[in-house]
């Protein structure tokens, strides 16, 4: 009821879409410490809470006419285990949300995905194939319940803590950006923790 207060208010404010950042729960070894109690839980899983919130969130906040936007792993797409862990069900969320946005950095992703040796050493490449990997996801639903628009985020920093990376600048940001085009998207998102974007990769 907080978050979706606080989303109401910058919606009065002028703001036209909310952005939930990270709903999840977390993964980090402490949660082996957390106890789900059955009076707060009511026998739902971490998937269904997360999928009730976001259901919950979007009808509030439609009423008031603003765009509700999510992002989520992009790892989700690809492994049951993960998505359980976080709560994140890829095709219940996009059902109750104006947009969907996986994080889908290629320096995310571990050796031998999409039949890569690096993920990180392929942008074009990793984007595609996680894109792709959407699509899949989201047609398995009918028609009309797939009401998100696929917004992915995509990586804008070099991933030094690899062992196997490169430095990404203007060529490997354009890369993604094809990719996203390729894969029959249109939109699109960067990330830089220290916002230092490399501009030169939008240029057409």
């Amino acid at each position: 009821d907080y978050l979706v207060e606080v989303s109401k208010k910058a919606g009065e404010m002028g703001f036209k879409e909310i952005q939930f950042d990270y709903i999840r729960f977390a993964v980090d070894k402490t949660m082996k410490d957390v106890v789900f109690d059955e009076a707060d839980t009511g026998g739902r899983d971490k998937t269904q809470a997360i999928t009730e919130f976001v259901s919950y969130a979007y009808d509030e906040l439609a009423e008031e006419g603003l765009l509700v936007s999510a992002d989520v792993f992009g790892t989700i797409m690809r492994s049951e285990e993960d998505a359980a862990a976080v709560g994140q069900e890829y095709g219940d969320m996009a059902e109750h949300l104006d947009y969907i946005c996986p994080m889908i950095y290629p320096s995310h992703y571990g050796d031998g995905n999409f039949g890569l040796d690096h993920p990180d050493l392929h942008p074009y490449e990793t984007i595609l194939g996680a894109l792709q990997k959407s699509e899949e996801e989201l047609s398995a639903y009918p028609e009309e319940e797939r009401q998100a628009v696929v917004r992915p985020w995509l990586q804008d920093f070099t991933a030094t803590y690899l062992k196997h990376h490169i430095k990404y600048g203007n060529d490997e940001i354009r890369e993604q950006i094809q990719a996203v085009y390729d894969a029959g998207y249109e939109e699109w998102i960067l990330w830089n923790a220290s916002n230092n974007y490399h501009y030169g990769g939008l240029e057409q």
